[in-house]
């Protein structure tokens, strides 16, 4: 008995006793077909697109880009330019029902929540409800991420009802149309502190994925690797702001792509330098379409860190890091059998 799970696929809150998880999904054809489609699709006009503001690669292409993309800004929610410093610019109908490949790879993945704790449940029941969602792994691309956005109604229906759930995302992901919409309809906004403080201290909570491009770069098939040692920052944040921390843990993620240590010192060198990721990973047939694996997130118990005076001690710190390191082992060695992955570690870099 794998226990209760909540499905993301329909837009409903169902929970269902799911038997004999298997990390592969055997979608039929078709549904691979759609997702490969519809992910390298999207990909594929988002590079030409952008190529053609560039490099104006056809005759007067980079006239009819740039004037198709003010009339998308002026028609749809698209919020003003700089709004990822501040509150964003989310639109729940988009990321729950419009957004292009989002049902597609939810079902592709069997992607779903498995049920959270009952102390997270009374919590976010109340009235102002606030938590810091400190989800791991990151993986190659954080694929789930986009598409966790769109069932968070199911899960925490007291903040989505509010408009209250914000995610950090890096800063890059901003200066490039298409993306930058996807980024904001989904719920983010840019992860420097300033912006993150200024969030909390407007009632939102947030979700963070602490292990970053480092993380991306850590990536294998067939582990599971996390950036956490060096990563307090979250919890410092938490601490100060006296919101609790909920750790989050997404079984199937690491599996979406095949990856290569090829160039991984220079790779690395790239990200502590420059802050520029380069994963060498692939997917279905090669793609960034990801492998069908099933995702299931866990939740654990939200947790709170107590301090003595308005900012966090060193030791204060360390204590409520170490904490929170072993609650999320905790966590992974909690469902780890039961979702197929009896036989990993987690192991915390």
């Amino acid at each position: 008995n794998k226990g209760p799970i909540i499905y993301s696929c329909p837009y409903r809150l169902c929970s269902q006793i799911k038997m004999n998880q298997d990390k592969d999904t055997y979608p039929p054809f078709l549904l691979k077909a759609k997702a490969f489609l519809s992910l390298n699709g999207i990909l594929g006009f988002s590079i030409l697109f952008n190529l053609c503001i560039l490099f104006n690669i056809f005759p007067q292409s980079r006239f009819y880009a740039l004037t198709s993309y003010i009339f998308v800004r002026l028609l749809l929610p698209c919020g003003a330019f700089g709004c990822e410093h501040k509150d964003g610019a989310p639109w729940r109908y988009f990321s729950e029902h419009l957004l292009p490949f989002g049902a597609i790879l939810r079902s592709y993945l069997n992607f779903s929540f498995k049920l959270p704790p009952k102390e997270f449940v009374e919590q976010e029941a109340l009235p102002n409800a606030q938590f810091v969602f400190a989800t791991f792994p990151h993986g190659c691309g954080a694929e789930y991420r986009i598409l966790m956005d769109g069932v968070m109604q199911n899960v925490m229906p007291n903040i989505i009802a509010k408009n209250n759930l914000r995610t950090l995302a890096a800063s890059v992901l901003f200066y490039i149309p298409i993306v930058r919409e996807l980024s904001l309809w989904t719920s983010c906004i840019n992860a420097s502190r300033g912006t993150a403080e200024n969030a909390l201290d407007n009632g939102r909570s947030l979700v963070v994925l602490p292990g970053g491009e480092i993380e991306q770069i850590m990536t294998q098939y067939g582990k599971e690797k996390i950036y956490l040692s060096k990563r307090k920052g979250f919890v410092k944040l938490a601490m100060r702001k006296n919101v609790s921390v909920v750790p989050m843990y997404v079984f199937g993620c690491s599996d979406y792509f095949v990856t290569s240590e090829f160039l991984v010192g220079f790779r690395y060198k790239l990200v502590k330098s420059l802050g520029v990721c380069i994963p060498f990973c692939f997917g279905l047939l090669g793609s960034i379409c990801p492998l069908p694996k099933t995702t299931t997130i866990v939740m654990g118990k939200p947790l709170k860190f107590e301090m003595a005076g308005s900012d966090p001690t060193a030791q204060e710190l360390d204590e409520a890091h170490a904490l929170f390191t072993k609650e999320l082992i905790s966590l992974f060695d909690e469902h780890k059998a039961s979702l197929g992955y009896g036989d990993r570690n987690l192991e915390v870099m």
